[in-house]
């Protein structure tokens, strides 16, 4: 039985058929991308098998993926009965290598959960929650463009989320919804790597949730503050509440900081070519928050103007780890996340050259 989804919680409704009709043999599955998570969790709630791409690269139809995929990242032929689910909601979210490393993460410690994609609309996080709480899920990454929306959902969240306004990481623990945000050390231990914090000047670029992590976090180590970014009503609110500068692009352009933090989606799959600064980067260290691509048109500026340079995936990093912990109640095998990571990254660079018929992945269509 095949439908298409339109929201999240119709992969819920086909799914259920299977402990409607326990004696009755299924193939249950929900076309489109919103419909991905059916085809990973039709056998592990009853259904027979599910369907699958004979091809390594692409499906025929939305949201189909290659039997290399099912098999070797989700594991539906060794798939418990009744696992843990975890997730990432976003919009895009085909994008996102949170499900590789979180997946193979799990398998090495041999943890009976499995870590989906779900593709959710703003107008969809209410949706999503009846399809979290009765699949049921256990925990979920948030980004693009829930962070801040998603908290109206939630039981409770931490002090230090309450301050950003913002939230990267929910998990149920005594059957409530509790937010947090991992971003924090994220951004931090990187940087801290490279720098000493206190007294240094940083510039954060955007207004966002992942721009609002950055700016507490930076502005509680003791960092001299200044942030910029398209909506200058927005840049301002986050500059008083975080006791920074508030500068138009334009007044950015012409000073010059110790670091600079990028949180804005420009230069993101699928938009690899987009970059806030045109010009000079006013920074001696930049570090993008942008992991897709691994090398984005900011951080190629960058080295070319002779920049040290921080890609996003040590900030993906770290702040999965501490997901992780939260996700299973055990340590995260750290290792094997950033091969997980690099391997997932250099694919989808492969992939993108492939059908941009471009080598080096930056697209020309």
């Amino acid at each position: 039985m095949v439908t298409t989804a339109r929201k999240p919680s119709d992969n819920l409704r086909v799914l259920a058929l299977a402990k409607a009709y326990p004696k009755t043999p299924l193939i249950l599955l929900a076309m489109s991308e919103t419909g991905f998570p059916s085809r990973v969790l039709c056998t592990a709630m009853g259904g027979v098998y599910t369907y699958a791409a004979p091809t390594a690269v692409d499906g025929t139809a939305a949201g189909q993926v290659s039997a290399r995929t099912l098999r070797q990242l989700y594991r539906v032929e060794k798939t418990a009965k009744a696992p843990k689910i975890f997730g990432v909601i976003a919009e895009p979210v085909r994008h996102s290598i949170s499900p590789a490393v979180h997946n193979r993460a799990l398998q090495a410690k041999r943890f009976a959960g499995l870590y989906l994609p779900f593709l959710v609309s703003p107008l969809q996080l209410k949706d999503f929650f009846v399809l979290a709480d009765k699949l049921p899920i256990s925990g979920f990454s948030v980004t693009i463009p829930h962070k801040q929306r998603v908290l109206r959902y939630l039981d409770s969240i931490d002090p230090l989320s309450k301050r950003i306004g913002a939230v990267n990481t929910v998990y149920k623990k005594a059957g409530k919804w509790r937010g947090t945000n991992t971003d924090a050390d994220g951004i931090r231990v990187p940087l801290e790597k490279r720098l000493r914090l206190a007294k240094s000047s940083v510039l954060v670029v955007g207004n966002g949730g992942t721009a609002r992590s950055a700016a507490f976090t930076l502005s509680d180590a003791g960092a001299r503050l200044a942030i910029t970014g398209r909506n200058p009503d927005r840049v301002r609110a986050l500059a008083k509440i975080c006791d920074a500068e508030a500068l138009t692009p334009e007044q950015a352009q012409e000073r010059h900081f110790d670091a600079l933090v990028h949180a804005t989606p420009l230069g993101m799959w699928p938009n690899p070519e987009a970059c806030f600064f045109d010009g000079v980067i006013p920074a001696n260290l930049v570090f993008d928050l942008v992991y897709t691509p691994h090398d984005t048109l900011l951080l190629r500026r960058a080295a070319e103007q002779g920049k040290a340079v921080i890609h996003g995936i040590e900030m993906f990093l770290e702040q999965a780890a501490r997901q992780f912990q939260l996700f299973t109640g055990e340590s995260a095998p750290k290792a094997v996340m950033e091969r997980a990571a690099l391997e997932a990254l250099a694919e989808q660079q492969a992939h993108t050259a492939a059908h941009t018929g471009n080598g080096n992945g930056r697209g020309n269509h």
